[in-house]
């Protein structure tokens, strides 16, 4: 039960992150505005897996965001 609640919780950030990194790399500067969400922001589980997030789970979470 702990590790789904945190599992959900860091779910619940990625989300943000995301969010976050969409605004930042449509309105802020081109040149200085980080690559990657993890280079904005860096989550409990980033260092460990080196995850990446790919296409498939950016769509999950919009599909998330949409709701």
């Amino acid at each position: 039960m702990i590790r789904g609640s945190e599992s959900r919780k860091v779910d619940t950030y990625k989300q943000t992150r995301l969010l976050m990194f969409t605004m930042v790399r449509l309105m802020g500067d081109s040149k200085t505005a980080p690559k990657t969400p993890e280079a904005l922001w860096q989550l409990p589980g980033d260092e460990e897996s080196g995850n990446v997030m790919n296409d498939d789970e950016m769509r999950e979470i919009f599909k998330r965001l949409g709701k």
